[in-house]
């Protein structure tokens, strides 16, 4: 067993007990309310239907009465011990910032890698802290040596920071960016590997695609991505803003050479802190995006050299840590049946109550996701863009063109059915 995975799982068995906050100068904080520590240790199996439960863990977030956030794609509210570590050490930095108060983050910083490593499956030495995913996949875009006769081989699907950074570096650099597209109907595995098995080659360098797509809801099997860059000698990045915190990942099984992602989406982390995973086998490979002070103290410790930012907010990368830990709490394998439970049932909601919806999130069994997208046919969708936040206070990413509106809802484990069915509710009455 790797030093982190013995590492996080002693940590893990503290969470269990509910141990507090061991921080030198720093008021002890217990890692969630006495009543959800024993609603979560009297836990049995998935819960995954289960609303008392689910109720209970809602309220360690403090989301405003009334406001059903169905955004996690985008930003997620934080649990209490979330926020309150920010709080604490934004608190601690301005009544102390000298040099001897600020020591004590190399230690908490390395727990907060641990945790993250042990969460992830992968080693601590391959986990550098960034800000987000979109510098995280700039780190590995800016940092790999291509070139004219090279390819990248990209899905349409992917974010903007995974998809026209490319072709930026491309303009500079000569290299070839390919792009793929999937198909409307995704019945199994095959489906969503095809048009990337067609397209690949002996050129490719890269294959780099968003591990659940922001558009569709789509997820693409990342073993076996990375199973088909490795064998024409390519590396693989998996960009998992969208699976981070939602899906039970083990980046070691799958076989990704880097995987980057967000804290503040479905972790239910601090903004501004996140990591980057860089496989040990390929961190030759991949160049620092930065170097600054401290530069001779990480440069020979893994992935530690891709966070040699300077000066940083590290009461956040803490945060992050604790985010892991909350949801290690409540049990990966919960959230994700949880999460996808809800996600189904809005989707097959929508489409029993406006049959005039096309659902874009339906696609081969085991590969939907907490993203969830529908099309509605409306001549008034502008105003029930308007009508579903501020009339019914239902917060995601709605937006009108002519007469479609299209709906992108993404609930996650602080959402209750109740809130699922107003949420239905508002759509119908709003369009």
């Amino acid at each position: 067993m790797s030093r982190s995975r013995r590492f996080f799982l002693k940590s893990m068995g503290a969470s269990a007990g509910m141990s507090a906050l061991y921080l030198a100068g720093s008021t002890n904080m217990a890692l969630a309310a006495q009543n959800i520590q024993d609603t979560i240790a009297g836990a049995g199996g998935l819960m995954t239907d289960n609303e008392g439960f689910w109720k209970a863990v809602q309220k360690e977030f403090i989301v405003e009465k009334d406001l059903i956030m169905l955004n996690a794609a985008n930003m997620t509210p934080t649990p209490k011990i979330v926020h309150d570590t920010v709080i604490e050490h934004t608190l601690d930095m301005e009544r102390n910032c000298s040099f001897q108060n600020r020591a004590k983050y190399g230690d908490l910083n390395e727990k907060s890698r641990a945790f993250i490593a042990g969460f992830l499956g992968a080693d601590e030495d391959e986990i550098g802290f960034v800000r987000n995913t979109s510098e995280a996949n700039n780190t590995v875009i800016n940092g790999l040596d291509l070139g004219p006769g090279d390819e990248v081989l990209i899905w349409d699907q992917n974010h903007p920071s995974n998809n026209a950074s490319w072709h930026h570096k491309a303009e500079r650099f000569g290299f070839k960016v390919v792009t793929v597209s999937t198909g409307d109907t995704l019945n199994t595995v095959d489906d969503l590997l095809a048009p990337f098995k067609a397209a690949i080659n002996e050129n490719t360098k890269l294959l780099s695609f968003s591990h659940i797509s922001n558009v569709t809801g789509t997820t693409l099997p990342g073993k076996e991505m990375a199973a088909l860059a490795h064998s024409v000698g390519a590396k693989c990045l998996m960009d998992g803003a969208q699976s981070f915190g939602y899906m039970d990942i083990d980046l070691h099984d799958d076989g990704v050479d880097f995987y980057t992602s967000s804290g503040q989406k479905w972790i239910t982390g601090p903004r501004e802190a996140s990591f980057i995973y860089v496989k040990k086998e390929t961190q030759p490979e991949l160049w620092s995006n930065m170097v600054t002070a401290g530069w001779g103290g990480v440069k020979d410790r893994g992935a530690r050299k891709y966070e040699n930012l300077g000066q940083r907010d590290d009461g956040r990368v803490w945060a992050l840590g604790r985010a892991v830990e909350f949801q290690q709490m409540i049990g990966k394998d919960r959230i994700e049946a949880r999460t996808s439970y809800l996600a189904s049932n809005l989707i097959a909601m929508i489409a029993d109550r406006i049959p005039n919806s096309q659902s874009l999130t339906k696609q081969a069994e085991g590969f939907n996701s907490g993203v969830t997208v529908t099309l509605i046919n409306t001549p008034n969708a502008a105003e029930a863009a308007r009508k579903i936040y501020e009339e019914h206070r239902v917060s995601g990413m709605i937006s009108a063109r002519d007469d479609v509106l299209r709906v992108r809802l993404c609930p996650h484990y602080y959402i209750t059915m109740d809130q699922i069915e107003r949420t239905v509710d508002a759509l119908v009455a709003s369009i």
